[in-house]
């Protein structure tokens, strides 16, 4: 079963601003990055449910070779992206932080 994908408009802001720092750093880094998210992605629509709750109702799941994480929930067949955030983050702070 394939879930569907909603992004939360802060999850889309998180990604561009992550996308364009690390294009800013070196010039195609940006678009390893979202591949990155494309692939983590691609997991949570085949099998959401394999990654832990961090806070009831909402899991992480962590990006390969960057360090980020997916905060979503799944509700029915829907994964709904909450947030993108670097792991140097206080996780106690979110969601209150934006």
């Amino acid at each position: 079963m394939a879930f569907r994908l909603k992004f939360s408009s802060r999850a889309l802001r998180e990604i561009g601003e992550a996308q364009e720092w690390y294009e800013l750093q070196n010039p195609g880094l940006g678009e390893e990055f979202i591949a990155a998210m494309e692939l983590q992605i691609k997991r949570l629509e085949q099998a959401p449910l394999l990654y832990a709750e961090v806070i009831t109702g909402v899991r992480r799941a962590f990006l390969p070779r960057f360090p980020y994480g997916l905060f979503y929930a799944v509700r029915g067949d829907l994964v709904h992206i909450l947030a993108v955030l670097n792991d140097a983050r206080n996780p106690s702070r979110w969601p209150k932080n934006s």
